[in-house]
Formats: structure tokens, C-alpha cells, sequence
């Protein structure tokens, strides 16, 4: 087998919307810089995001952070708009508070506040060979709508499906990694929620998407009992990653190697 390395690098600027592919990343407070640096909030002060607004799958955006700017296009109609990226930008509320028909304004915090599982979780891993396991054995989805379904930042190649689950150990215990000149820590894989079943393209919700990924993942026996010390269920994918503050500011690169280090105790 080659040896894992990255293929794939993606960040979502806003919250719960479309990402950036890049061939490199900077490392951030707690997370991949730019990633989930911006999230819309509404009056209550909650996240609209795919839990809540399905609408979210219908708004493509182009993003231009060299230039702060973000391009929204409606899936429906095609009509596309150009704003400048930041908070306190009146006319971008107005024009996401009609587009998802709530108050809402966008905020933003450069320190991982807005990531899932903030700190704890500064990026997500998976290999190319799970998505394309789980694609082949539910048979129905393509291989990018499934990326596009559990939004990680980085996808690995030259690993069989599900290799990435070396990258924690159990319960209380983490796995140092190396990712490229990065130390990270693997801290467990990630459960899934809603978002999964929705159509990346309509928001529309399969309902029999989690029973067929569930019944994907018993198939394969070498992964389960490790992931049931984790819960009942099988429904969970990708691995959370922590990345220290002693990484602030270096690199990660397509092609870097990922390397298993030793367990390490989580605080």
C-alpha cells in the first residue's frame, strides 16, 4: 500500500455553505484558517445552518478571500449577487435574511468558535476509499455528492476504506499524527446528524439514507467493533482532528504524508 497522503483540501467560509478547494492551508487558532470563520446567526442568537433551514443546499457561493468577497448564486433562479466578506455588511444580512425568509446577520470569530465541536475538533479527516466504499455500497450517490454531504476538510489517498479510523485510539485516549510538519492529535470519529441525508443539491431528505449507510458500515467488521466504543449506532464518519496552538501558522499541502505517531492521553 503507498503511504496516506493528502489529495484533498477544502474550507467552508461560512458556516453550513460552499467551500473553497485549495492545493494548501494555513494553520489557524484551532482549525484550518478561513474554515467556518464566518457563521449566519439569527435573532435568537442560533446558527442557521442544515439541521434547521434546508435552504442552505440551495445557495452556491464562489468565494474570493484574497479579495474579501463572496458571490451568492441561487440554485432556483440563477441570479447571483457579489458582497463584500465581513461582518456588519447591511446589505449582505438583507440579502441572506430574504434569501432563508429570517432576521439574520453574519458573524465572525478567526479562534474555531464556529466549528461543531469547537477546540476539540479544529479540522475532519477521511480517505477517498470510504467515501467511494460508502458510494458504491449505498448505490445511489455519486462520489462528490458524498464529499459534498460530510463537508471534511481533508481527504486522503492511498488508503483502504475506513484506514483513517487508526487515526484515534479509544475512548479518553487520542492518537498523535503528523501531517506533513503539523502535529495534530486524533480524538474520535465523528457522528452524523442530519445533515448527511439532505440533497447537497435541493436540501430535499432521504430517509432511508442513514439505515442504508448504517447497513454499509456493518459490512465492514475490520472497523466496527472499534466504532461501537463509541456508540450504538454505526452512523458515524470521518475522524476528529485537534491541532494545538503550537501549529499556528504552518502549512498543509496536497501530497503531504500522514504519519501514525502513539497514543497520547486527552486532557
Amino acid at each position: 500500500m503507498n503511504q496516506p497522503t493528502i489529495s484533498k483540501l477544502r474550507v467552508y467560509p461560512i458556516k453550513s455553505l460552499g467551500f473553497v478547494e485549495t492545493g494548501e492551508a494555513e494553520i489557524g487558532y484551532h482549525s484550518l484558517k478561513s474554515d467556518r470563520q464566518f457563521a449566519m446567526v439569527d435573532k435568537d442568537g442560533r446558527f442557521i445552518n442544515g439541521k434547521r433551514n434546508h435552504k442552505v443546499n440551495q445557495l452556491e457561493t464562489v468565494y474570493d478571500l484574497q479579495q474579501g468577497t463572496v458571490t451568492f448564486k441561487e440554485k432556483a433562479n440563477g441570479n447571483s449577487e457579489v458582497f463584500e466578506l465581513r461582518q456588519d455588511n447591511n446589505l449582505l444580512d438583507e440579502y441572506l435574511s430574504s434569501f432563508f425568509e429570517t432576521p439574520l446577520h453574519l458573524l465572525e470569530n478567526q479562534q474555531g468558535k464556529f466549528m461543531d465541536i469547537p477546540t476539540q475538533s479544529s479540522v475532519t479527516i477521511v480517505s477517498k476509499a470510504s467515501l467511494e466504499y460508502l458510494q458504491q455500497n449505498m448505490d445511489r450517490h455519486s462520489l462528490e455528492s458524498m464529499r459534498l454531504r460530510f463537508r471534511t476538510n481533508i481527504e486522503i489517498s492511498g488508503v483502504d476504506a475506513f484506514w483513517e479510523e487508526q487515526l484515534y485510539h479509544q475512548p479518553g485516549i487520542g492518537m498523535r499524527i503528523r501531517v506533513g510538519d503539523v502535529d495534530m492529535i486524533g480524538i474520535s470519529p465523528r457522528a452524523r446528524c442530519n445533515v448527511p441525508p439532505q440533497s447537497p443539491d435541493t436540501g430535499d431528505m432521504d430517509y432511508y439514507f442513514v439505515k442504508h449507510m448504517i447497513a454499509a458500515r456493518k459490512q465492514h467488521v475490520a472497523t466496527e467493533q472499534k466504532i461501537l466504543q463509541y456508540g450504538k449506532a454505526h452512523y458515524f464518519l470521518c475522524v476528529n482532528v485537534y491541532v494545538p496552538q503550537s501549529e499556528i501558522g504552518k502549512i498543509i499541502r496536497l501530497d503531504d504524508g500522514i504519519e501514525i505517531l502513539e497514543p497520547v492521553t486527552l486532557g
